[in-house]
């Protein structure tokens, strides 16, 4: 019976368990060596390497312990225009897909008018590798699949 309620004491520790930027960082290295990234406390910016060899961010992770949460945005060609036609129909675009997209939610920086596209998650729970890598794929697969149509906005 001792041995039953330490695992189970165990166990729920575990479960528990604050996701923090060192179990991110854990996650990111399981996933490969091609995966660069670069770390800031509990920030990731994940890098791709261009044909020349440098290294553009293309997804920005940050891992709140505080908040019990998980952000994920995935960095899109998408820019939405200052003003004019072309901006109402790059608005209903992202409002489109947004209609269209049940998990992942596209997003402008108001400022620059860049589109990413983000994923926010509770973490209240933990958060297992298979978890965290599923969402990480899900949401870069909605990039990839909606490539097209963010490029042309």
């Amino acid at each position: 019976m001792k041995n039953v309620i330490l695992v189970l004491s165990v166990l729920t520790a575990i479960s528990f368990a604050e996701v923090s930027g060192d179990i991110i960082e854990g996650y990111l290295d399981q996933m490969g060596e091609d995966l660069v990234y670069e770390r800031v406390e509990n920030e990731f910016m994940l890098l791709a390497e261009t044909e020349d060899g440098s290294q553009i961010p293309y997804m920005y992770i940050l891992a709140d312990p505080e908040m019990e949460g998980c952000l994920l945005v995935a960095l899109t060609p998408g820019i939405v225009p200052e003003s004019g036609a072309e901006r109402t129909a790059a608005l209903e675009t992202i409002a489109q897909l947004n209609w269209n997209n049940t998990w992942v939610k596209f997003a402008i920086d108001p400022e620059s008018g860049d589109v990413s596209a983000m994923y926010t998650f509770s973490t209240e729970d933990g958060l297992g590798h298979e978890s965290f890598t599923v969402m990480l794929n899900l949401l870069l697969g909605t990039v990839d699949e909606n490539w097209d149509t963010l490029s042309a906005i």
